[in-house]
């Protein structure tokens, strides 16, 4: 397959766990989760702007952890290492 035969719509995940969500405003919040995109073979932590819409929660831009991120990946490391 070449590239151009490869497509947007082609890149879903399945969402293991959201571990921490943060409210931005009424339809955006920033998630910390374990996700398993169907291109990869592993599942991956990650923090993501999520936009909702329709119902449906839309992935956006990773965006980059903060010390309060790394505090909870510390404190709960033990369950995150299990999911991955």
């Amino acid at each position: 397959m070449s590239a151009n035969d490869k497509k947007d719509s082609d890149f879903s995940a399945e969402v293991i766990r959201v571990l921490r969500s943060e409210r931005v405003d009424a339809k955006n919040r920033l998630d910390l989760r374990i996700v398993k995109w169907s291109r990869s073979p592993y599942p991956v932590l990650e923090k993501r702007r999520v936009w909702e819409r329709d119902g449906e929660d839309r992935p956006s831009k990773t965006v980059g952890l903060n010390v309060d991120d790394i505090r909870f990946i510390y404190d709960n490391y033990p369950d995150i290492i299990n999911l991955l």
